[in-house]
């Protein structure tokens, strides 16, 4: 693989923000970690983590050290603030808080932004590991997209469902709710990523549809995509690591945007 040394910035040093600023501030390949975007309590801790990066805590340093790509990894709320801005600079924007589709008007902000560019907006795959064959589906006929979403029942409560069914009560596999991606990402706000990053790779946030079941018997997460195009039916299942509800569970989403950062500067490109 060539060094293309590409000046990476990273947004947020959350468990995804860390693991790509340890990977690409030791790595000799893909892009080089130029600044991190973090909050003052996290200055020392960014330090230590990639001590050659410059550190900024405002967006206007963030973007004065000049970075060509951008990974957002802190929130619905910063992706908005900074993405206009960072395209419009020329630098590109990977984005992992999706859930800011959700709302119409900002997804309208949004696409304006990246299509007055020149920087643009990439969609990961991230926890799904890949949405290609949705993105190559949507060019011959796609039809039909539906994400169903398992989650054991405390990743449920966690994430406030009790407000939607008696996750508590149970005891087997149910389907609690059933809606537009859109309706479901806004239920949800800062959760449920993959359903974003579904809809907007195939359908879009108003015609995707989504099942969210409580899962029991299920120590983990899993995400189903069913897909129909005129190429044929597709069916993906991902499995998520088994890990407390708690725990970093360390899924698909930091490798998905590694891949991506890595295959600008791939001389075969993944």
């Amino acid at each position: 693989m060539k060094m293309s040394g590409e000046p990476l910035g990273i947004i947020g040093l959350g468990p995804i923000g860390r693991r790509l600023a340890r990977c690409f501030a030791a790595s000799g390949e893909g892009p080089r970690l130029a600044a991190l975007l973090v909050r003052d309590r996290q200055l020392e801790e960014a330090r230590t983590i990639a001590p050659d990066a410059v550190l900024c805590t405002d967006l206007e340093a963030f973007i004065a050290t000049g970075p060509s790509v951008a990974v957002e990894c802190a929130s619905p709320a910063t992706f908005v603030a900074s993405a206009p801005r960072l395209l419009a600079t020329g630098c590109d924007v990977i984005p992992l808080s999706l859930g800011a589709f959700a709302d119409a008007e900002t997804e309208k902000v949004l696409a304006a932004a990246a299509e007055r560019g020149p920087g643009r907006i990439e969609i990961p795959a991230g926890a799904l590991g890949s949405i290609g064959f949705l993105a190559a589906g949507r060019a011959n006929g796609l039809s039909r997209v539906k994400v169903t979403v398992g989650y054991p029942p405390a990743r449920w409560q966690a994430m406030g469902a009790e407000l939607f069914a008696p996750i508590a009560r149970l005891e087997t596999a149910v389907t609690f709710m059933q809606a537009s991606a859109r309706d479901i990402a806004l239920c949800f706000p800062g959760h449920l990523n993959v359903v974003t990053a579904a809809a907007l790779a195939g359908l879009g946030l108003d015609d995707t549809q989504v099942e969210l079941v409580v899962d029991p018997g299920a120590s983990q997460a899993w995400f189903r995509i069913e897909a129909l195009s005129q190429s044929g039916p597709v069916t993906l299942h991902v499995g998520g690591r088994d890990a407390p509800v708690e725990q970093d569970p360390i899924d698909y989403t930091t490798f998905s945007v590694a891949r991506l950062l890595l295959r600008r500067c791939a001389p075969i490109a993944i």
